[in-house]
């Protein structure tokens, strides 16, 4: 990537492109930054996120970037001068039966080999950790710097302090095509019929991504699937950390008003996904709902106060696609993070402000995410 870029054009308002403007404007006061949003910013996957922030559980590929923006979020709050509802509350994941026992002693080793400050606990421990859980419980695996935050808090505090530094974004303008001309990117045509000249344009548009890289000539295997997410209606304050299940598909977190978040990617349906429609589905609505009370009993005294549903871009591989694009000079992309980028977005950030500005682009906290590994 050429260094001193002196225009920058991203493309999504979600967490993703709203962190990469933060970082690009903080960076370089002098660069000229402009987000086009087709609608809001964080209307689609962001502000529909578990907010989860784990360490825990990841794919090898992923565990240094995701170590690198855990060690970024405590500090989140006075960086953007907002609130991101962040608390450090630790992630645990149980087991419930002798299979999910055995899955989470063959987790550890593996993850502390990579730094992740994993730890086997034994029944009693969970319980402590996390009173109520299911008397079937056998223990789990424990990491104490996992956490949760708020997502439409956190998409608010990027936007903010993006805008605070110098960002221009532009709601209700979609990226209609990118303009490359002698193998560079050169512009982004907008869908108001005008022009938007760039040194570098950063497509961060989840999955919307792949339709604009298409137009180029770049079948990005990107796919749209729709996660469902459950809240409840109140009760006293007691689980502090982020709960999962080994075997089960469950991401349970109470919030701060006490208010149960469930989710695990339990799939909705989405009948058009080129404007970011979704539909639940009862079977995901029950089955998320067995899981949870199975899991974490006291829920069974608490009823669904709200539901919703995200629509996220996955990969063949289920890991994101990060960096420039081989054959076009000036062109960045970051998309399919496949259900599990809300935690990443600090360190997301800054590595593509970094490529953007020709700076040292910390290619060892995403070796292995690259776009080129998929082969068009």
């Amino acid at each position: 990537m050429a260094s001193g870029a002196r225009s920058v054009v991203v493309i999504g308002g979600g967490l993703v492109g709203l962190s990469a403007a933060f970082h690009l404007r903080r960076a370089d006061p002098q660069v000229r930054v402009t987000l086009l949003e087709r609608a809001r910013v964080g209307d689609a996957a962001s502000g529909a996120s578990a907010a989860g922030v784990r360490a825990m559980g990841r794919d090898p590929a992923e565990r240094a970037l995701a170590l690198e923006s855990l060690g970024r979020w405590p500090e989140l709050d006075r960086e953007l001068e907002g609130t991101t509802g962040y608390r450090r509350g630790g992630g645990l994941r149980v087991a419930l039966d002798d299979a999910g026992w055995a899955e989470a002693r063959e987790t550890v080793a593996g993850q502390r080999a990579d730094d992740v400050p994993v730890e086997l606990v034994d029944a009693a421990t969970a319980h402590r950790l996390a009173p109520g859980l299911s008397p079937d419980c056998r223990g789990g695996v424990h990491c104490a710097i996992d956490g949760q935050a708020e997502a439409i808090a956190t998409v608010h505090a990027f936007a903010a302090g993006a805008r605070r530094l110098g960002t221009r974004i532009e709601e209700g303008v979609a990226a209609a095509a990118l303009a490359v001309e002698g193998g560079r990117v050169a512009a982004v045509a907008r869908g108001d019929g005008s022009r938007e000249a760039c040194d570098v344009a950063i497509v961060a548009g989840g999955a919307w991504s792949a339709p604009l890289l298409a137009r180029i000539g770049v079948p990005l295997p990107l796919h749209g699937r729709g996660l469902q997410m459950l809240l409840t209606d109140p009760a006293p304050a007691g689980l502090t950390p982020v709960v999962g299940c080994f075997g089960r598909p469950l991401s349970l977190k109470q919030l701060d008003d006490g208010a149960y978040l469930i989710g695990g990617g339990w799939p909705a349906r989405i009948p058009d996904a080129a404007v970011n429609r979704w539909q639940l589905l009862d079977d995901s609505v029950r089955g998320s709902l067995e899981v949870a009370r199975a899991v974490y009993p006291p829920l069974a005294a608490r009823t669904v106060a709200r539901s919703w549903a995200g629509i996220e871009a996955f990969t063949p591989d289920d890991l994101p696609v990060l960096g420039p694009l081989p054959g076009v000079e000036g062109l960045l992309v970051a998309a399919g993070f496949s259900g599990h980028g809300f935690a990443l977005v600090p360190a997301v950030g800054d590595i593509l402000a970094r490529l953007a500005l020709g700076l040292d682009p910390r290619a060892h906290l995403w070796r292995g995410l690259d776009v080129a590994r998929h082969a068009w």
